[in-house]
């Protein structure tokens, strides 16, 4: 395998297009860096055009640093069919509903027919590079909870990760029915927002934020901490059955809010130590990283098979 080739690896957001380089063995170059503005509710023609700045960008940046681009991985929102990618929003990047983004990529001079496009959800993305380069090496029954913006579970089976027939994960946790709406209001961004106002008793000061309320649980702040052991609670209670059914072994937190895992781990303990056959509760070991890093291999795994 030529260590000089790389993979592209691209993350779809609402407002920006990021890319960065990596290595085929795992290693992302954070002098690749790049970031283009994209309009989710733009013509199809202004997206168009972003998607091939960000790659004509990120493709010259791989060349500066010695580098040839031999696939491209893309971390893209849904609904989209995951394994043709074919984007299925409505919501957001509706003048691409129904294209196929694969030949859109394909289509730019930097790429060509027969380079490896891979799409992926970012949460199965994110199990799939903790499997191969992280805390879930050496498991089969492997679940991933990212607790940010939204609520986010995917897991494997017997070493396979379970997608959906469009490929994203095939079971879902956030909209379950749960208190007065489903279970993303009460173990999300607005969700861990909504616990603290309810254990002080009135609204929110203006300006707070989870990553605020992860501070002071670090500082002993009894309101934060109860927010954080409240949250975790209800997210054991969900959780515990889920992971009974599938002899889950190995259970995953990753997401912006789980860099305060450690003020909820005290509240998922007692249910999920029920679980008789979860032997790893923690933090994804990359938490910034693992996304990218599944999207490469999936990527990886297409040019061994070339």
């Amino acid at each position: 395998m030529n260590s000089m080739k790389c993979v592209l690896l691209l993350d779809v957001g609402g407002t920006f297009v990021k890319s960065v380089v990596a290595t085929l063995e795992g290693e992302l170059l954070p002098e690749t860096e790049n970031a283009v503005p994209i309009n989710s509710d733009g013509t199809r023609e202004e997206i168009e055009k972003a998607f091939s700045t960000i790659v004509t960008n990120g493709t010259a940046l791989a060349v500066y640093n010695g580098y040839t681009v031999a696939g491209i991985g893309i971390a893209f929102p849904g609904p989209c069919n995951y394994f043709t990618g074919v984007s299925l929003m409505k919501h957001k990047f509706a003048s691409l509903y129904g294209l196929q983004l694969i030949e859109l990529f394909r289509s730019f001079p930097e790429v060509g027919a027969d380079m490896p496009v891979v799409f992926m959800h970012d949460v199965t993305s994110a199990l799939l590079g903790e499997m191969r380069f992280g805390a879930a090496r050496g498991y089969k029954n492997v679940a991933v909870v990212t607790l940010g913006t939204g609520l986010g579970f995917s897991h494997s089976v017997d070493g396979e990760i379970q997608y959906s027939e469009l490929g994203s994960p095939r079971v879902a946790i956030y909209n379950r029915p749960y208190g007065d709406g489903v279970l993303e209001d009460y173990a999300s961004k607005r969700g861990f927002m909504r616990a603290y106002a309810e254990v002080r008793g009135h609204s929110n000061p203006e300006g707070l934020t989870v990553a605020m309320i992860g501070g002071m649980a670090g500082n002993g702040g009894s309101e934060a901490l109860a927010t954080f052991d409240k949250v975790g609670q209800l997210l054991a209670e969900q959780l515990e059955p889920l992971l009974k059914e599938y002899n889950i072994e190995c259970l995953l937190f990753g997401g912006q809010i789980s860099r305060s895992f450690a003020y909820m781990e005290s509240a998922l303990q007692p249910l999920l130590e029920r679980v008789p056959s979860l032997k790893v509760l923690s933090t994804m070991q990359n938490l910034s990283t693992a996304a990218p890093l599944g999207i490469l291999s999936q990527v990886r795994e297409q040019l061994e098979s070339k």
